[in-house]
């Protein structure tokens, strides 16, 4: 399964201006459920050659020739997951299994149907996690729908023993003798600990730098006991370590519940990042940094002064963006529509998409902006 990452849909959004065909459907993972998913491609595969045949696109035509013997490939559906997304044009098939289900897309047009991908972009961050305990310490990398342990082995110690070995303090006696006073500087247990402990994350968070570069814009998670997340951030010179963090022993659970946790806190960490961005679409209104009349979107689109642009998930207006009029062309048979051109447009400018249910767009349209100027 690929993820949807940002090399992916900078892939698909350069493609324009030429014929163009893009499929979703949902599947399944194992038989027999997946044994109909065949016959539903078969029926979209139709449905979309229909199309063509009665617009006389002849073009586009040509590009459903290697889907054809996908229909009866039984390994190719034996190999099932939630959803699937199929991109051809005159030089590539691009066949990407998503993570989850998606409604039925049959878009001929001369440009990719994107906007559904970019849901489960904002929603799919990749990331590492560190399962720090003091017996036992894993590193792991995923994203929402797995996480893979990766092998640290001579490279970041798995426990203080290792770590520390002989340097492991001990409860021990400062040859601190005064006349008549006995024995005193007596180093207590609870000081040792936190020497240990400190130098023991120092070793941990050098051996991540070192053997383990991560790129600026993944974060590096935290999966610890609470009393050990203060320590550990403060020393750590990590500058991906995020300032969400998991509190639990992470080693009191199996692969599958850890990446619950890690969803958990996704899914939190998307609530607080909505109630910000409406929170700041609010304030750019005031300052005429807003917009959410579709004719002024589509304008802000073409001079690239979007900075963030919300769509609706699933909302579609038919017709395409006219560069030369600067407005929308609501004739046009040959374009995706206007809110996936308004996407690529912005996303190809450098902006960023954001895809809001309906229940949180302020907007009838479906549609709003946070402008840069």
């Amino acid at each position: 399964m690929q993820t949807i990452d940002l090399e992916l849909l900078k892939d698909l959004t350069s493609v324009q201006d030429e014929p163009c065909i893009s499929l979703y459907m949902t599947t399944h993972k194992v038989h027999p459920a997946s044994a109909s998913d065949s016959i539903s491609f078969k029926n979209l595969y139709k449905k979309t050659l229909l199309y063509i045949q009665e617009n006389q696109l002849s073009k586009h035509e040509a590009l459903l020739k290697p889907l054809e013997k996908m229909i009866d490939d039984k390994s190719f559906w034996d190999n099932g997951t939630p959803g699937l997304a199929i991109f051809v044009s005159k030089d590539d098939v691009r066949i990407i299994r998503l993570p989850e289900e998606v409604q039925e897309i049959s878009c001929v047009a001369n440009a990719f149907c994107i906007k559904p991908l970019f849901k489960m972009y904002n929603e799919n961050q990749n990331y590492y996690l560190l399962a720090l305990g003091l017996d036992s310490v894993k590193l792991f990398t995923g994203d929402r729908h797995h996480i893979e342990e990766l092998d640290i082995q001579g490279k970041i110690p798995v426990s203080m023993k290792e770590a520390l070995g002989d340097e492991l303090t001990d409860n021990h006696f400062h040859a601190s003798v005064v006349e008549g006073a006995g024995l005193h500087g007596y180093m207590e247990k609870s000081q040792e600990e936190d020497i240990d402990m400190d130098r023991f994350f120092r070793k941990i968070d050098k051996g991540i730098l070192e053997h383990f570069p991560i790129p600026s814009k993944i974060p590096l998670l935290l999966a610890a006991l609470p009393e050990h997340h203060k320590d550990f951030e403060r020393i750590s010179k990590n500058a991906n370590l995020g300032p969400v963090h998991i509190a639990i022993n992470p080693h009191s659970l199996n692969r599958t519940e850890l990446l619950k946790k890690v969803q958990e806190v996704m899914d939190e960490t998307l609530v607080n990042r909505k109630t910000e961005l409406l929170d700041k679409q609010q304030l750019a209104a005031q300052e005429n940094l807003s917009s959410t009349e579709l004719t002024d979107i589509v304008r802000d689109a073409i001079d690239g002064k979007i900075e963030v642009l919300c769509i609706q998930n699933g909302k579609g207006i038919k017709g395409a963006i006219d560069l030369a009029q600067r407005g929308i062309d609501e004739s046009a048979d040959s374009s995706t529509d206007v809110i996936n051109e308004l996407v690529r447009t912005v996303f190809n400018y450098g902006g960023d998409v954001v895809v809001l249910e309906e229940e949180d767009m302020p907007t009838n349209d479906g549609v709003f902006t946070i402008n840069r100027y």
